[in-house]
């Protein structure tokens, strides 16, 4: 400690030119959004679904509130070879150029399914049979469908722009709409909101902070201190991502929060019942050692909660797990820093609002009040609900799972999923087929029943846009290939349907599904549970720590659990009935919640072992922790709901969960710690 208070000026400096540094790093960095980095291996997809680049497609729907004259339909022809013509743009197919196969004889027969050479011709097609069972055409004749491929590698720039270009289309004399979905627009999206979400949610949490924090301490010289340490952890932790990885996961949108809660919390913890001292460097090292080697160890606890992401193969959150365990980490160094040189200049003092004093204290008095039967009913409660929650837990994944019901992305697909079939890419590989056709046939009539859109098909060999990008077999009558869509039904139910196929023709064919669709819906289940797993390490690793903390304690180690756990379960039975799933996008967040309200847990039991090195009696022991380390429990407890607040009305769904569940979670939490805990440990001896 002697070193770090006789060079707190100098390491302050260092630490501000690192932030310098970090800062410039950051200007130009790049944030990551492509889905095909979202998974570390998809080694083992099948060769030919690989050929079919269906990342690149783009799903364009066109909506009328009236019928299309003939006029209406030249202008839409003009649409067509205008996107066509888009430089960006590979191939385009819609009802312009669309062909039907009207004859299935030993060399099919085609025809268009739209003809614009005259008025007369329009109409005939118009009300013909291959007219109403177009793929690009909806019921109504109102809703139109547009399928285009964009060129591969596409820059940033290019992509706005095809984009942007694609949401001007319009038709002269006709009230219209554009619906766009797929990768591309999906990245476009994701980038403009993403990054305004990062400015606006970090803004306001910090104005929230701000006001926090001069309700708890009214100092301004020490919040503007803390503030500042809030900052630079974030700045530095977030330009180690753009260093080693060369930018920024979107998911790395809520670390600016989490590294907001920690470093206010720990800062709480440091200030928290401070007493007078004439010698700075000896009240320094006794805060150290009363508070700080907690404080360590709710960094290395939550540190590790983050770390546990290193066990699933999901990219993005891999490297979110590694940046923020990293941040954790260096936002202990700073606080510890910036708090010394607060000590230093007699900045540290501070002076509760008389509003949030009575409120805290009237918290503390309810706690120690609270009789015995409250907890036996409220344990049989919380096991019933825990029961409840886990025998309903469900695991599912949908493409719109990241983005609220209110946004325009889940708008778009919920469009496509009603009039054209979806948007989810599915590819079917048909191997060891006979010389009968009927079983392709059927196969792609039992597709139908499911709802599967067939887009392409190696039978439609005359569709000459579409065949050029299908592969070329030397055995054509042997192997075939099916390019399909589906709606945004769910993994499980795909999975359903895609393994009910595979078993109806085992006997007749080899049917090997693949596409990015099939891909999603094969690993989401597995990664998931990966996901959910992780929490369990994270439970078991911090139970072990407190277990050697505790000198091989049996009880501690249950006491250090239930008191975390319990509020998960508790809170994992309330979301069930919102109709809440484990999804890709958030089976993340319960790690995330444990590694942040298990510190609360830490601080008292620590403060516990502290005081009960002196002998007195355990009830007197806890009673007086929770009359000053629940004081600071309480206001890190605040200081969550107050960071995370904003994140309820992020547009996107793991952010606006994130934010809900571990508010909620948090406040059971803090009653568990002040009630429940204080009991459990007062039995100990």
């Amino acid at each position: 400690m002697n070193f770090i208070w006789n060079h707190k000026i100098k390491i302050f400096i260092f630490i501000i030119c690192v932030f310098i540094y970090s800062s410039f790093t950051l200007i130009n960095t790049q944030i990551f959004f492509d889905t095909e980095r979202i998974i570390n291996e998809i080694s083992n997809e099948e060769e030919l679904s690989k050929l079919i680049d269906d990342e690149n497609l783009i799903f364009l729907g066109l909506s009328t509130k009236s019928v299309l004259n003939y006029n209406d339909f030249k202008e839409l022809k003009s649409i067509h070879n205008k996107i066509r013509a888009f430089q960006s743009v590979k191939w385009l197919n819609s009802i312009i150029n669309e062909r039907k196969v009207i004859n299935s004889a030993l060399i099919p027969i085609t025809s268009k399914v739209l003809n614009l050479n005259t008025a007369k011709s329009f109409n005939e097609t118009v009300n013909s049979q291959l007219f109403s069972e177009s793929n690009f055409v909806d019921s109504t004749k109102t809703k139109y469908f547009f399928l285009i491929e964009a060129n591969n590698n596409l820059s940033i720039e290019n992509r706005n722009a095809l984009i942007n270009d694609l949401y001007n289309i319009k038709l002269t004399d006709v009230d219209s709409k554009i619906y766009i979905s797929g990768r591309i627009p999906s990245e476009v999206y994701f980038q403009k909101k993403v990054i305004r979400e990062f400015i606006i949610l970090t803004t306001i949490s910090a104005i929230l902070c701000f006001i926090l924090l001069y309700f708890l301490t009214t100092n301004l010289k020490l919040i503007l201190l803390t503030i500042s340490s809030v900052i630079i952890s974030i700045i530095v932790t977030l330009s180690l991502s753009s260093i080693i990885f060369s930018g920024l996961e979107m998911i790395m949108i809520i670390s600016p929060a989490i590294l907001f809660i920690v470093c206010i919390s720990d800062a709480m913890h440091y200030t928290s019942n401070q007493k007078k001292f004439n010698n700075k460097l000896i009240f320094f090292k006794d805060r150290v050692d009363r508070i700080g080697k907690a404080i360590l160890l709710t960094s290395v606890t939550t540190s590790l909660s983050f770390l546990t992401f290193l066990f699933n193969d999901i990219v993005p959150i891999a490297r979110f797990g590694i940046i923020t365990s990293f941040g954790i980490l260096f936002t202990l160094i700073v606080v510890t820093i910036i708090y010394a040189i607060s000590i230093e200049y007699r900045f540290n003092e501070i002076k509760q609002h008389k509003l949030f004093k009575k409120f805290i204290d009237d918290i503390i008095s309810y706690c120690l009040s609270t009789k015995k039967y409250i907890f036996h009913v409220s344990m049989f409660i919380l096991f019933i609900l825990g029961v409840y929650s886990i025998l309903n837990v469900k695991i599912d994944n949908y493409l719109t799972d990241e983005v609220n019901e209110k946004s325009v992305m889940y708008q778009d697909v919920t469009f496509f999923d009603k009039y054209f079939g979806g948007i989810k890419p599915i590819h079917f590989n048909i191997q060891n087929l006979t010389s009968n056709k009927k079983v392709l046939i059927d196969f792609e009539n039992d597709l139908k029943k499911y709802n599967i859109q067939v887009d392409v098909s190696n039978i439609d060999i005359s569709n000459k846009i579409l065949a050029q990008r299908l592969p070329i077999y030397s055995e054509l009558d042997s192997q075939y290939l099916l390019m399909c869509r589906m709606k945004d039904i769910g993994s499980l139910e795909t999975n359903k349907i895609i393994n009910t196929l595979i078993k109806k023709y085992d006997s007749k064919l080899i049917v090997k599904p693949g596409g990015v669709g099939h891909v999603f819906d094969s690993i989401s289940f597995n990664l998931t549970k990966k996901l959910i797993f992780g929490l369990l390490i994270a439970v078991s690793s911090i139970g072990v720590i407190f277990f050697f903390l505790t000198g091989f304690n049996f009880k501690f180690l249950i006491i250090s659990i239930i008191p975390n756990l319990v509020p998960i379960i508790l809170t994992l039975g309330i979301i069930q009935f919102f109709n809440f799933y484990f999804s890709l996008s958030n089976a993340f967040i319960f790690t995330i919640v444990f590694g942040l309200i298990v510190d609360d847990s830490i601080h008292i039991i620590s403060a516990y072992l502290r005081r009960n090195q002196k002998g007195d009696d355990n009830n007197e022991i806890m009673s007086n922790v929770v009359k000053t380390t629940g004081k600071a429990v309480v206001k890190t407890t605040l200081v969550i709901i107050f960071c995370l607040f904003p994140l309820i009305f992020s547009e996107f769904k793991s952010v606006s969960q994130l934010g809900t569940i571990t508010i909620l979670c948090a406040i059971i939490a803090v009653a568990f710690d002040l009630i429940y805990l204080p009991r459990m440990i007062s039995k100990t001896k």
